[in-house]
């Protein structure tokens, strides 16, 4: 008797972990954007740059996306406010996802400033961009 009912309860909890799981995970509700993955490692740089050694781990903290444009006319301005002012995501164990306005932005997270093709993006109307991204924090140069 004991052991039955131990089973139904062990049952019922599983179903109840189940649906939370089911219902409960965010779902991309958007047409326009972007999602991925964010690896991010930190090392020497000098004297020589060794890119099969490095390590990189999945990424957590906020990723900004910079409409390039305004980067590419900023001149002299102060970046920070740019960056500050601009798309802020969240990323949690490596993975991102976020509804963007079309056009091309500059992905950056929190403390990398990289200005490059690999982390460059153009979203487009109606298309959700799958991209993987890697950034490396140089602790020398």
């Amino acid at each position: 008797m004991n052991f039955t009912i131990y089973i139904m309860k062990f049952l019922f909890s599983l179903i109840v972990l189940i649906i939370i799981l089911f219902f409960g995970c965010s779902k991309d509700n958007f047409e326009t954007g972007i999602k991925g993955t964010v690896k991010y490692g930190q090392g020497d740089c000098m004297p020589v740059i060794d890119y099969e050694s490095r390590e990189y781990v999945n990424y957590k903290g906020n990723l900004f996306f910079i409409i390039k444009e305004e980067l590419d006319s900023l001149g002299n301005g102060d970046f920070d406010r740019l960056k500050n002012s601009s798309i802020i995501v969240s990323v949690k164990r490596g993975k991102f996802s976020a509804k963007l306005p079309i056009g091309n932005y500059l992905v950056m997270p929190d403390d990398v400033y990289l200005y490059s093709e690999e982390n460059t993006i153009a979203i487009n109307s109606g298309e959700v961009l799958c991209k993987d991204l890697k950034f490396w924090k140089c602790t020398s140069f």
